[in-house]
């Protein structure tokens, strides 16, 4: 239809662009209950909610008034579990609890939700005079394991010191590069965020390799608190069931100081995961990458790191321990740690066959010299590779 042939000699009006909907896992039955991380976000984006000071929020009027109705929400409907949730200046998360047994689900999460909104824009234009206070629909995604939930939990926990560190103090997340210190290759491009001076040659530094065949992770826990109180930095990949246990219990010390070597190259970008976020600003993790090109993880990547954490290690103050089934193994060791007696307690003296079959030197993956790379000089950053982000989920129902 043209400007002539409407009624009232006016171009009419485009038709409305349909709302998507999406539902997550199409194939999942939600009747059994369903366990969802939701965020809601407001439109446009404006601290309206408050404010965050020193890793807290800092609710105004509004925003106490946002999480008084997101903690009424079981209330107003029966079954529903709320867990973790937070209060962002400009959005909300939490994380909900679907009951089994409900005949339509996802339309009673929709109707939550619906009036949740509700009230709080009643609340906003009574307040501020907001006509429209949310984004259109909300943003879901269901957690399908016990180690998901235990993600979204802590992703909600260190939301308002993610918030602080990125908008008030973002030079705690700058990415450093390149890294320059006597511990790393200079042949290869290392990039950090965290605190570098963890790489000093005078820094005391215990590389760590568990082997899978651990079970039982007593001793280990032990001998790794003991060397950490010692004043040993603790450097791995925190990949294996060990290493992971040696993590928590060094991330749960206020005083532990540890370093994390990523498998693959460190994408522009980057932001450690929210576990790691209270010891980077207590100035006691650090975590670097090697390279700028991606890396497949197979067994020879994973030797290869293996290689580099031992290599760092006995760099400067250091000593490389693999732990195995049997106890633990000295790789190598490096500076005033090769004396007698400078090794963390409990720990062994080499073993030369043992070291030599475990830690023959590192082979290197076949790359370009650092100025074929880029024609000359230094090597060009990483075009933001690596995984992509997780892509919204959409709105909701």
């Amino acid at each position: 239809m043209d400007r002539a042939s409407s009624p009232d000699g006016r171009a009419p009006s485009r038709p409305k662009r349909p709302i998507k909907r999406y539902r997550r896992f199409q194939d999942y039955d939600y009747s059994r209950g369903a366990a969802l991380f939701i965020t809601v976000s407001t439109s446009p984006r404006g601290n309206l909610f408050g404010r965050v000071s020193e890793a807290k929020m800092e609710l105004s009027p509004l925003g106490a008034e946002v999480l008084e109705s997101i903690e009424a929400i079981p209330r107003f409907n029966p079954g529903f579990v709320l867990h973790g949730h937070v209060v962002m200046p400009d959005h909300v998360h939490f994380n909900l609890w679907l009951p089994p047994g409900l005949p339509d689900p996802l339309k009673a999460l929709g109707s939550a939700i619906r009036r949740f909104k509700t009230w709080t824009s009643t609340c906003a234009r009574k307040r501020l005079g907001i006509a429209t206070l949310w984004q259109q629909g909300f943003h879901d995604r269901i957690c399908t394991s016990e180690r998901f939930i235990d993600s979204t939990e802590r992703y909600i926990a260190c939301n308002p010191l993610k918030y602080e560190l990125m908008r008030n103090q973002p030079e705690f997340l700058r990415i450093r590069e390149p890294l320059d210190s006597p511990r790393l290759d200079p042949a290869e491009y290392w990039r950090g965020v965290g605190n570098t001076e963890l790489l000093a040659p005078e820094q005391k530094v215990l590389s760590l390799r568990v082997s899978r065949h651990v079970k039982d992770f007593s001793r280990l826990l032990a001998r790794m608190q003991d060397a950490s109180r010692a004043g040993y930095a603790i450097l791995s990949g925190f990949i294996s069931a060990g290493e992971v246990a040696v993590r928590d219990m060094l991330l749960a010390d206020p005083a532990a100081c540890l370093i994390r070597i990523l498998p693959d190259r460190m994408a522009l970008g980057h932001r450690p995961e929210s576990r790691y976020l209270p010891a980077i600003q207590e100035r006691r993790y650090l975590e670097i990458a090697e390279g700028n090109e991606p890396t497949e993880f197979s067994r020879a990547a994973c030797l290869d790191l293996n290689a580099a954490i031992v290599s760092i290690a006995t760099s400067g103050e250091g000593v490389a321990v693999y732990w195995t089934a049997e106890g633990p193994a000295i790789l190598g060791r490096g500076g005033a740690t090769g004396q007698a007696g400078a090794c963390p307690s409990g720990l062994p003296v080499p073993d030369p066959v043992l070291t030599a079959r475990l830690s023959p030197g590192r082979k290197r993956r076949p790359r370009a010299p650092r100025c074929a790379r880029r024609g000359g000089g230094r090597p060009r950053p990483s075009g933001g590779g690596g995984a992509p982000p997780a892509a919204s989920r959409g709105p909701g129902r």
